[in-house]
């Protein structure tokens, strides 16, 4: 059994239906969602850029709208109640303050790049001072749509190698870029480490052969309009998003509903046939235990007989 024979996958034809019957009304709500209302800082002339997402957004579609975020309430939100999980300041916009400027310093040659959410325009005079590029966008997200889906913009950069990272994670910068530099140097144009999550399928597949804000890529692939077609036909129920397992036949993948957490990662699983196509460099812990990694891994090297795989030490001991 193949890769795509076990899991959907954005199909040309799936993306030819977009292109021919998406209407005006659509297609400018898309642009809503994922258009750039303004650069800021640009910096252009760098080959290597680290592409993250800044929004605050209650992560499921059923939780309530937030109030429009303004400095106080984001500076002081456990206060004002407004957490549910990690405090927004704290864990995601103090970590680029802090490090953007040794980064930037020691990485001239990479551009740190924000997709700021609308509503949060107020953050974009201090992370210029650390040393960002600002992408200001036209929207501020639904929920952890579409916002999950901005830092995927940069890969539309033709000739950029690009290194995708949550803002929470800013500090390992140096070796992800490293690992995107390796990927180059080895004639490949992907590399990730494999969400398996180490669990039993019980009731859906949470596997995934990307993570959202942990991989690296060569740039200058159609993103916008994969992802405009991956979420219009999910919008319309003509997205498949059952997988037939091994063993188990066909199962529910885990976080397909818009605009809720984990979609962006369901998109990525969607177009990973087109990205294995370019090479594959993997990144696999030692403690990795999955019944679906095997699959992958015989997919990617399949795809592109170059891809490779490299194991790094985890869970506290090796082998």
């Amino acid at each position: 059994m193949s890769w795509t024979d076990a899991f959907p996958y954005l199909t040309d034809d799936l993306i030819s239906e977009y292109e021919e019957h998406a209407t005006l009304e659509e297609r400018a709500e898309f642009e809503e969602w994922f258009g750039i209302r303004k650069v800021m800082n640009r910096q252009a002339g760098k080959k290597h850029i680290v592409s993250i997402t800044l929004f605050w957004k209650h992560v499921n579609a059923d939780h309530p709208d937030m109030a429009t975020p303004n400095r106080t309430r984001l500076l002081h939100s456990r206060r004002l109640g407004l957490v549910k999980r990690f405090d927004p300041y704290e864990s995601y916009v103090e970590p680029l303050l802090t490090f953007g400027p040794e980064l930037t310093k020691a990485h001239p040659e990479v551009c740190f790049r924000v997709h700021l959410a609308a509503d949060l325009g107020f953050l974009a005079k201090d992370l210029i001072a650390a040393g960002y590029e600002i992408r200001l966008m036209k929207g501020s997200s639904i929920r952890y749509c579409p916002g999950g889906f901005w830092r995927f913009l940069a890969l539309e950069n033709r000739g950029k190698l690009v290194t995708v990272m949550d803002s929470d994670r800013i500090r390992f910068a140096p070796g992800e870029i490293a690992r995107t530099q390796a990927m180059a140097d080895s004639g490949l144009s992907l590399w990730r480490v494999p969400g398996y999550y180490n669990s039993e399928i019980r009731g859906t597949v949470r596997y995934r052969p990307l993570l959202g804000g942990h991989f690296g890529a060569k740039g200058g692939v159609p993103v916008r309009k994969w992802i405009e077609a991956f979420v219009w036909h999910t919008l319309r129920g003509t997205m498949p998003n059952t997988a037939e397992v091994p063993g188990c036949g066909q199962v529910p993948i885990h976080c397909t509903s818009w605009p809720a957490y984990g979609f962006d990662e369901w998109w990525q699983l969607a177009i990973y046939p087109m990205l294995a196509a370019r090479g594959v460099l993997t990144f696999v812990p030692t403690d990795a235990r999955s019944q679906l990694m095997p699959l992958d891994i015989e997919f990617a090297s399949w795809a592109h007989p170059r891809s490779e795989v490299v194991y790094f030490s985890a869970g506290g001991r090796c082998c």
